[in-house]
């Protein structure tokens, strides 16, 4: 059998110990993860940083949306893009079509897609803009208040159980964090 895993390992434990009598394995692991992974340590892995950090974004982002669908699964929408829109609305009169798009970041075409998709559902309304003639704003409608309703409670337990594995300080710094990357912060 080949130990060159474990042996690597166990030069990293002592020299993190030598440093920290008093760590744990959650703070060895994460010294660890900045040992392989700091710009400041341009070993081998740690061109691979933002790599991996990419990656597991986007993993969360397939896995928040893999858990809600089972609760959309049985409503008139079919994606969360869906439920964001009319959650928007919910909180203003009316968006411009290419507000509420540019408010999800999302390229044109699939933006329009959502937004017939909620039309044909009845559950928002189109009608022109006042102030722009080429333009149309939409609006939430009764039977669109009504289907958030119904799924806000679902889909908070939802939301609820996917950062249950955080304390409220892990989950403010992870808010802050994610602010950062998406250039709100």
């Amino acid at each position: 059998m080949d130990y060159r895993l474990l042996q690597s390992l166990i030069a990293y434990l002592e020299e993190y110990q030598q440093a920290h009598p008093e760590g744990n394995l959650d703070a060895f692991v994460v010294w660890l993860n900045h040992q392989l992974f700091s710009p400041e340590n341009e070993g081998a892995h740690a061109s691979t940083g933002p790599l991996f950090l990419a990656f597991k974004v986007m993993y969360l982002n397939k896995e928040l949306k893999r858990q809600a669908k089972s609760v959309l699964s049985d409503s008139a929408l079919s994606s969360l893009d869906e439920y964001s829109f009319l959650l928007h609305l919910d909180h203003q009169e009316s968006f411009r079509k290419m507000e509420l798009i540019a408010l999800h970041n999302l390229e044109a075409p699939t933006g329009i897609e959502i937004i017939k998709r909620l039309l044909k559902n009845g559950l928002i309304a189109e009608f022109a803009d006042l102030e722009d003639k080429r333009a149309k704003r939409v609006k939430i409608t009764e039977p669109g208040r009504a289907e958030l309703q119904q799924l806000q409670p679902k889909l908070q337990k939802v939301y609820e159980a996917f950062v249950a594995p955080l304390n409220i300080d892990e989950q403010i710094h992870f808010s802050g964090t994610l602010d950062k990357l998406s250039g709100l912060g």
